[in-house]
């Protein structure tokens, strides 16, 4: 079977996704053959692959430097509607799976389409609306619509949770397929919790104390004021503890919110915030954490708390959307939109000391149930279940 991957909306958590998703289909030695586009962005992972099955190929994206413009989403989208086409005539694959999402304008009438959902924030409109940038929210709006179109257009969809999949029914019905759920899995674990950590990364970071964390970038759904705000008030009762956030400020708007917030409630001196750091710093961060709080309001499937998980952090968690489902019981959890709620978790979390050594052990063996092999086997019994239909 010759499987054409569209890989030019490789960012982000879709960019990890793919970065250990592909070797791993690789190493299954399937007998397929997987011709991947895209955008430069997986160049690193191109030069390490290198069996026979697999081709990289860059997309000759106009205008397109490494995918740092303010155009570079415009462009890619472009190319997938219009040029992406001429290539499945060209190779006419049996499958395309596109991590992108979209299907494309047209393609040759053997190629069947697998959709990935990365994004289940469209599924929301409550989300959509509460967004205060208009272009944000129409943005949103199209994606919505575009998720809508691709799925009724697509042979076959992947969503990462069982909650995304109700979603996608709840939200559009009457679907000629029903999405398949494969999570996505994690490979940190024994290596990391291990590993010798420089007694420099955490004051390198500025930590002087005990402390919880944050690891996400900064959109309006990842909930960060109420975390603040909630922080504050255990903070009140624990002058000792710091609050360490993680993360890309991609929304600007909202971190100006962030960073007001922080100052209103007069957190300074106990809130760090760093951009994305080095992997070994951010095991640092893990390892020496009291306690992870996940309080975001929407979630396909959360790379960060899985990776606590991974770390055996004791984790916190907002009890919404796909975050029981991927926790089990290695986390407390409470109500995203409760402040109160969300600082009595993280108290426990503080205080209780036989909680944290109960979940440190859960939260271990629940993150050995993610793995990339067996998301691998799962993604690729789609593709070819979807490549037989008449």
């Amino acid at each position: 079977m010759k499987i054409v991957i569209d890989a030019t909306a490789a960012i982000s958590g879709g960019k990890l996704y793919l970065e250990k998703l592909l070797p791993q289909l690789v190493d299954l030695d399937s007998g397929h053959e997987f011709i991947v586009f895209h955008a430069g962005d997986l160049a690193p992972l191109a030069a390490a692959v290198t069996k026979g099955s697999v081709r990289f190929v860059r997309a000759a994206i106009p205008f397109l430097r490494d995918g740092q413009w303010a155009g570079a989403s415009i462009m890619r989208v472009l190319w997938r509607k219009f040029v992406l086409p001429i290539h499945l005539w060209r190779l006419q694959p049996d499958v395309l799976f596109s991590n992108s999402g979209t299907v494309p304008l047209a393609k040759p009438a053997k190629t069947r389409t697998v959709i990935a959902l990365h994004n289940c924030m469209p599924l929301d409109e409550t989300l959509i609306a509460e967004e205060r940038s208009p272009v944000r929210r129409w943005r949103l709006q199209m994606l919505r619509r575009q998720m809508q179109h691709s799925l009724r257009a697509a042979d076959g969809s992947i969503a990462f949770s069982e909650d995304t999949r109700r979603r996608i029914q709840d939200n559009f019905g009457g679907l000629a397929h029903a999405p398949a759920v494969v999570h996505h899995a994690i490979d940190w674990g024994e290596t990391e919790r291990e590993a010798v950590v420089g007694a420099g990364e955490l004051s390198r970071v500025g930590i002087k104390r005990p402390y919880l964390l944050y690891v996400s970038q900064f959109h309006r759904y990842k909930n960060v004021v109420r975390l603040l705000e909630a922080f504050a008030l255990l903070a009140a009762n624990h002058p000792q503890l710091q609050l360490v956030l993680v993360g890309s400020a991609t929304d600007g708007e909202y971190w100006n919110e962030i960073t007001e917030t922080i100052e209103l409630l007069d957190l300074t001196e106990c809130v760090i915030d760093r951009p994305a750091v080095p992997r070994q710093q951010l095991i640092a961060l893990y390892r020496n954490a009291l306690g992870f709080v996940q309080p975001s309001l929407a979630e396909t499937c959360s790379f960060p708390l899985l990776e606590a998980l991974a770390m055996g952090v004791p984790a916190a968690a907002a009890n919404s959307t796909a975050m029981p489902e991927m926790a089990g019981d290695a986390a407390i959890y409470f109500d995203p939109l409760n402040v109160d709620e969300m600082a009595d978790a993280m108290e426990r979390l503080v205080w209780d000391e036989s909680l944290r050594g109960e979940l440190s052990q859960k939260a271990i063996a629940q993150a050995a149930k993610f793995t990339w092999e067996e998301t691998a086997r799962r993604t690729l019994a789609v593709l070819e279940q979807v490549s037989t239909k008449q």
